[in-house]
């Protein structure tokens, strides 16, 4: 079968003319080190002769030679993405240019689609958030974060931040509030969340009817409005049926369903330039906040977050609009000082789970179970950052480097005066992770280990998406840039709702495997029990005797 020809963002062609991952990763990481004249750690990731399994160690390098000085921190980051703007490929109809020219010269665009909501807008609004089985509000909803913060598993900035919302009625009230989010169906994704509390989503997902079915359908059924991209005049999808059924008021046009998803929504990756034309052309006089929510396997996510990121540039300079992004936990990252202790406390302390841990340890090696507290790193001026070093190998060097770029465009924008709303959100049971049973079995036995937790999808999107409510609203949240921060890199350090990962006594790429021979473990329980017991019998039996 012929490969299908590329369409689109493209890894730049090497000289060998292939379109390799591991060579351009590799470039863009030597790059980022040249930015702040550190050509030495450039050599080693030149050097490096097996990225696939030794990226982590250069990604740590990065990090802490961001937090030599501030100035390190943003000359990295613009490295980072100037490289993969200018050297990255856009091919439209077998013709490639630059990343950078596409987005300057591709001049297209969409059509207008918006649905209004048929719900009555509440007369107080209020935050809600769905956790086992319950739908926690109000006092509830504080004893809960203030359990999480006590045990570890957020931080309690986090727990603080969510409550301000929680006690904050106009905050909750989003009806004047117009959200961009790229890949709205995303699991991730903020979608659902913010339409119950009056939001008004400008959405962006691929083109295929079902996506937009759903969407619209969850418009519908909300007090929010939803605005997106349509290829079609809303004139030519007009109904001939006759039946209501058949019918979907879209703006001031009742047009065909069928025909208003078949049309609706656009490709990032192939039609990055348009979307950002039409964007910049919504709502102008309105302040946008525009989200990333994308996830794709292997290069495809670098090249989505690219596609994101390019329209995230040209909207954060042109429009001045906020951006938003999801952090993932297993990544390298500022930590509070108190994570790092509680790291510490939780590795030496001596309880039930030992009883389980100690064999382990000694009997699969040191590779497992690992310390997690790390020496904090000096700075240039002698100040000291806590740092936790979540990557995990298996995730692969395509999927760190979508993650780090969106930390760049985070620490370049914030730079330049907007808000950035990017924190940590925890390990969460989405289709796309657990339909991977290894996964699945890990997240099964994680929680043995204190302060893990693995949360369902809503509760996640309802932490995270109250959270960006929060940053958006408080003008001393570390996401607005007149807050003073040590290092850019310290924006990422508030606000964690990651699960358990900063405050664990081990890395979490350390107990993967453990945690699948827990899952297993836990099956048999009942045994356990049984034997137990009869050892038990048996010795008293012999006692009476």
């Amino acid at each position: 079968m012929a490969a299908r020809p590329i369409e689109g963002v493209a890894f730049p062609l090497t000289e060998k003319g292939d379109r390799t991952t591991t060579e351009t990763s590799k470039k863009i990481f030597a790059s980022v080190f040249r930015g702040a004249g550190e050509e030495q750690l450039a050599q080693s990731v030149t050097n490096e002769k097996n990225w696939r399994y030794g990226y982590a160690k250069h990604i740590a390098k990065h990090v802490e030679s961001s937090l030599k000085t501030p100035e390190n921190a943003i000359k990295e980051a613009e490295a980072g993405l100037q490289y993969m703007h200018e050297n990255f490929d856009f091919v439209r109809d077998g013709k490639s240019m630059k990343m950078s020219e596409a987005m300057k010269t591709i001049k297209g665009s969409f059509h207008t689609g918006f649905i209004k909501g048929t719900k009555q807008k509440p007369t107080n609004f209020e935050i809600a958030v769905p956790y086992m089985g319950r739908n926690l509000k109000g006092d509830q909803l504080k004893e809960q974060l203030r359990k999480w913060a006590s045990y570890g598993t957020i931080e309690n900035d986090a727990a603080e931040a969510i409550e301000m919302v929680v006690n904050n009625n106009k905050w909750a009230d989003l009806s004047d509030k117009y959200f961009v989010l790229l890949g709205a169906g995303s699991a991730m994704g903020p979608y659902s969340f913010l339409l119950s509390l009056g939001a008004n989503i400008i959405a962006l997902d691929l083109d295929r009817a079902p996506i937009w079915q759903r969407l619209i359908g969850i418009a519908q059924n909300s007090c929010g409005t939803l605005t997106f991209p349509v290829k079609k005049p809303l004139s030519e999808l007009k109904s001939s049926s006759g039946s209501d059924s058949a019918t979907i008021t879209c703006g001031n046009e009742l047009v065909n369903a069928q025909e208003l998803y078949a049309n609706s929504g656009a490709n990032l990756i192939t039609q990055a330039p348009e979307i950002n034309n039409w964007l910049q052309t919504v709502y102008p006089d309105k302040p946008l906040t525009v989200g990333c929510y994308v996830y794709l396997d292997g290069e495809n996510h670098v090249k989505v977050v690219l596609a994101c990121d390019a329209i995230m540039k040209e909207m954060s300079q042109n429009r001045k609009s906020s951006l938003a992004f999801l952090c993932t936990p297993t990544d390298m990252h500022v930590i509070p000082d108190a994570a790092r202790r509680a790291s510490t406390t939780n590795y030496n302390s001596v309880d039930w789970r030992n009883l389980l841990v100690f064999p382990i340890k000694t009997l699969m090696g040191h590779k497992y179970l690992t310390k997690n507290a790390l020496r904090p790193i000096k700075s240039a001026d002698g100040n000291e950052f806590s740092v936790v070093d979540g990557l995990t190998i298996p995730q692969g060097p395509n999927y760190a480097l979508a993650k780090r770029m969106q930390h760049w465009r985070a620490i370049v924008a914030r730079s330049k005066g907007c808000i950035v709303s990017s924190h940590i959100a925890p390990s969460t049971r989405t289709v796309s992770v657990v339909h991977n049973r290894q996964f699945a079995w890990a997240y099964s036995g994680m929680p043995y280990f204190k302060p893990f937790e693995i949360f369902d999808q809503d509760t996640s999107n309802a932490v995270m998406s109250a959270i960006l409510i929060h940053d958006i609203n408080n003008p001393k949240a570390a996401a607005n840039p007149n807050t003073p921060l040590h290092n850019p890199l310290e924006m990422f350090k508030y606000n964690g709702f990651h699960g358990g990962v900063w405050r664990a006594g081990y890395k979490v790429g350390s107990v993967g495997e453990v945690s699948v021979l827990i899952h297993f473990l836990s099956y048999a329980k009942p045994l356990f029990v049984l034997i137990f017991v009869f050892l038990i019998y048996s010795i008293l039996k012999r006692f009476m005797s």
